[in-house]
C-alpha cells in the first residue's frame, strides 16, 4: 500500500494527551520560525522570556518555549526544519497549551531568479511532496494555504512589497533533481521549503488556523545552486522577520 492510500479517519492509537497534560495557562497564537540565529536577538531585545516551566522535546532533547512580551497570549517556538519533526511538535504544543493560531515563517528556494533575496513569499497553495500530510488528510498533489490573503492584508498595511504563489513542500532537498525543478516550475511553484503543506494539512485536522509567509534565500534556477544569502542574514534582518510576525499576531488578535 503507498503513500497516498496511508489517510484513516480512525482514532490515533498513541495521543498527545498520553505524553502532555494541558498547561496551566491557555495562549492564543504561536510564532515559530526555523531560523536558529535570531534566538540571541531576541533574548537580547528582550522580545520574548522563557516559560521555566515547561519545554517540548525531540531525540535530540528538550527544548523551551518562550512568551512574547508584549503579546502575552502569544508564545514563541524555535522548531527544527522538516515536516515530521514540525508536525510532532506542534500537536504537543497546540494540544498543552491550547494554541489557536500558528504564525510560521522560513527561508525558501526560488524556482524563479526574478525573485530577489529576502523578499517576502506568500505561499497560496503548496505540493505536497512530504509524507506527512498523507497521514493528515486524503491524498491530492496540491494543499490550500486558507489564510493567505490575510497575511497579504498585513504586508500592504505595513507597505511591504512581497510576491504570492506556489510553493513546493520536499522531504529530500539532496534530491531536488532537474527534472523535478522542472515538473514543479511548470506546475507553477515559485519556491521550495520542507514543512508548508504538511503544517497547513495539520492545521485543518486539528482546527487551528495557519498563518504563514517565507523569505527569498538560495536559488535554483541557475546552471548550479546559487547560495544567495542562505544562513547569511544579519541578526537585525533575522528580528525584522519575527517583528512581522508580531504584526500578524497582533492582527488576527484584534
Amino acid at each position: 500500500m503507498s503513500i497516498i492510500h496511508s489517510y484513516k479517519n480512525s482514532e490515533e492509537i498513541l495521543k498527545v494527551s498520553d505524553i502532555y497534560n494541558k498547561y496551566r495557562e491557555s495562549f492564543d497564537t504561536l510564532i515559530t520560525t526555523f531560523q536558529s540565529k535570531v534566538l540571541p536577538g531576541l533574548l537580547e531585545n528582550q522580545y520574548i522570556e522563557e516559560i521555566i516551566d515547561i519545554k517540548f522535546s525531540t531525540s535530540h532533547g528538550k527544548y523551551p518555549i518562550y512568551r512574547v512580551k508584549d503579546l502575552p497570549r502569544t508564545l514563541f517556538f524555535l522548531m527544527p526544519i522538516g515536516a515530521p519533526t514540525t508536525v510532532g511538535i506542534l500537536e504537543e504544543i497546540v494540544y498543552a497549551m491550547d494554541v489557536k493560531n500558528i504564525i510560521m515563517y522560513g527561508s525558501a528556494g526560488v524556482l524563479d531568479r526574478n525573485i530577489a533575496a529576502k523578499k517576502i513569499i506568500v505561499p497560496t497553495k503548496a505540493y505536497r511532496d512530504e509524507g506527512t500530510s498523507y497521514h493528515y488528510m486524503p491524498a491530492s498533489d496540491f494543499i490550500d494555504i486558507k489564510n493567505y490573503q490575510k497575511v497579504s492584508k498585513v504586508l500592504n498595511e505595513l507597505n511591504i512589497d512581497y510576491v504570492e504563489g506556489y510553493t513546493w513542500t520536499t522531504d529530500a532537498f539532496y534530491r531536488e533533481t532537474k527534472e523535478i525543478y522542472e515538473e514543479r516550475k511548470n506546475q507553477g511553484c515559485i519556491c521550495v521549503e520542507m514543512e508548508v503543506s504538511a503544517v497547513q494539512a495539520f492545521a485543518n485536522l486539528r482546527k487551528v488556523k495557519l498563518y504563514n509567509f517565507l523569505y527569498s534565500a538560495d536559488n535554483l534556477d541557475h546552471s548550479s545552486w546559487d547560495k544567495r544569502i542562505l544562513g547569511n542574514l544579519s541578526i537585525d534582518e533575522r528580528l525584522d522577520y519575527f517583528i512581522l510576525a508580531r504584526f500578524i499576531a497582533k492582527a488576527i488578535g484584534e
